[in-house]
């Protein structure tokens, strides 16, 4: 019974809080070391906003749970589904890059689903509706940043 879990990778959480950082120090030594009696709304933005970044970015560090499990009975996406997508409804898959810019691209596995197989998941529509506007067919599961384990 094979079974492949992929997991998040914990470089794009260090990332995340190592770019907050900065900007949280920043404001923190504004808002105290500010000669006035207010302190000035942008460090108050900055700290409140990317002060968000460093309990996310612990919180995605520390998440041990797989995001993507391929098995025998299917495959389960934590992100999208609920349940596992069996391998009977599935009929094709293929790999797709999205080219967001010169730069940045993501990565998508596409699932072609079996329109008279019956649906035994709960699949988002709006996630159905939104791969279909991008040009992809069925359920596309996102795998950039994901590792295997």
């Amino acid at each position: 019974m094979l079974e492949l879990k992929f997991y998040k990778s914990p470089w794009k959480a260090i990332k995340l809080i190592l770019l907050s950082l900065p900007f949280v120090l920043f404001s923190l030594y504004d808002i105290i070391s500010h000669n006035q009696t207010m302190p000035s709304s942008l460090s108050w933005f900055c700290l409140c906003f990317f002060g968000l970044g460093i309990p996310l970015g612990l919180f995605n560090l520390f998440d041990r749970r797989p995001e993507i499990i391929v098995s025998e009975v299917g495959i389960f996406d934590r992100r999208t589904n609920k349940d596992f997508i069996n391998w009977d409804v599935i009929e094709d898959a293929y790999i797709r890059d999205l080219h967001i810019s010169r730069i940045s691209s993501q990565k998508f596995l596409c699932l072609v689903l079996n329109p008279d197989a019956p649906i035994l998941f709960k699949a988002n529509k709006t996630l159905i509706r939104f791969s279909e506007n991008l040009g992809f067919q069925g359920i596309s599961i996102e795998y950039k940043s994901i590792k295997k384990k």
